[in-house]
């Protein structure tokens, strides 16, 4: 059996570690697979660089073939965002799955998903409101035998909701190397451009979705309702502070508890504005969109075209001739974050931009 490597990953933006995690895996693999967040990623902010900016920097760094992780996936809490990307590196055919690790335990991993998947996790998680602080009190309750200091990390955390939905994948962590994390080095980047008022790279700054939620928020009548992250009185919250607040970032400064972290309540706001419902996270997506490939990559992509594998793998989306039902709305629903991303970047592009490109061929 041929190895097909597959690697979910932000890349928000690239950095040494994830070089490195390339490397990996790239070892004896015919193919290397990104599964790359599009334009907006987990912590409910704009991607730093557009989806095609960090795509073509993947292929430049070893990756093969970029695939796109579509919104509202790529935007929501670990387990969704998991799920999603497993879900898709399967319909790929995918046989291993690589990802950065704070301990590189896989025994460990495995084991809290088991943990995470249990019945008496799931259920005392769902009465606790689903928040991440609780998680993490819960998980080490149920589980006494975790070593000390696995799944305090981001990675770790990852890497076991990944353990939670492998099929026949096999998991491999990668042990992350010493180096300057990715928000690092988009607070540094950031504070450059605001104290120069240089962008030349076309970098996202965080407060300008901030300051579009925030004014999505103070013009509503009502709290929305209804809305993937917005309960436990969520987007109550939001919503009172969206009355007191002058600005984005402070809306989020006034919204915050000790019970939800900043990004839950990020992703809430940006939940509540796309109108995306929990069953919308709880579907698999059944499209991908290809943003860049090399030689290798195009080859693997013409097998799967042959096999015709179980997703949409979208290159012309001005085609849509080839979308089931279920795949265009989804695909619309994805659409319509694009165009939010567009209202942040500098300057203001349209809104079908992100529908009329191409893929990056390298």
């Amino acid at each position: 059996m041929k190895k097909i490597s597959a690697v979910i990953c932000e890349l928000n933006p690239q950095h040494a570690g994830h070089a490195y995690l390339f490397e990996r895996a790239k070892e004896d693999a015919q193919c290397l697979v990104a599964i790359m967040s599009g334009n907006f990623v987990q912590r409910g902010e704009c991607a730093i660089f557009d989806k095609y900016k960090r795509a073509k920097a993947a292929v430049n760094a070893g990756a093969d073939l970029i695939l796109e992780l579509p919104f509202p996936w790529s935007s929501s809490s670990a387990a969704y965002f998991a799920k999603a990307g497993v879900h898709l590196a399967n319909q790929l055919g995918c046989s291993h799955l690589y990802f950065g690790s704070e301990t590189g335990d896989l025994e460990s991993l495995q084991l809290a998903a088991k943990t995470l998947n249990s019945s008496a996790f799931q259920t005392q998680f769902r009465s606790a409101g689903q928040a991440g602080v609780q998680r993490e009190a819960l998980l080490k309750e149920l589980c006494p035998q975790l070593p000390v200091g696995v799944l305090t990390g981001a990675n770790d955390i990852l890497g076991a909701e990944y353990c939670r939905f492998l099929g026949n994948m096999i998991p491999v962590p990668v042990k992350r190397i010493d180096c300057t994390g990715a928000s690092a080095i988009r607070i540094s980047m950031a504070e450059k451009i605001r104290q120069t008022g240089s962008n030349p790279e076309g970098a996202v700054l965080p407060e300008r979705l901030a300051s579009l939620l925030f004014q999505y928020l103070r013009l509503t009548d009502a709290p929305p309702q209804g809305y993937a992250e917005g309960d436990g009185g969520v987007i109550r919250r939001l919503y009172k502070a969206a009355r007191e607040a002058e600005s984005g970032e402070e809306l989020f400064r006034l919204a915050a508890t000790k019970q939800y972290t900043n990004a839950r309540l990020r992703r809430a706001a940006l939940f509540a504005c796309t109108k995306t419902t929990v069953e919308m996270l709880r579907e698999l997506p059944v499209f991908t969109r290809v943003l860049a490939a090399n030689e290798a990559g195009r080859a693997f992509l013409a097998s799967l075209r042959r096999k015709n594998c179980g997703v949409q793998i979208v290159t012309n989306t001005r085609d849509r001739s080839c979308f089931s039902e279920k795949e265009l709305a989804q695909y619309l629903h994805a659409q319509q974050a694009d165009s939010i991303y567009t209202l942040c970047m500098k300057p203001v592009r349209p809104a079908g931009w992100f529908a009329s490109m191409n893929p990056i061929m390298l």
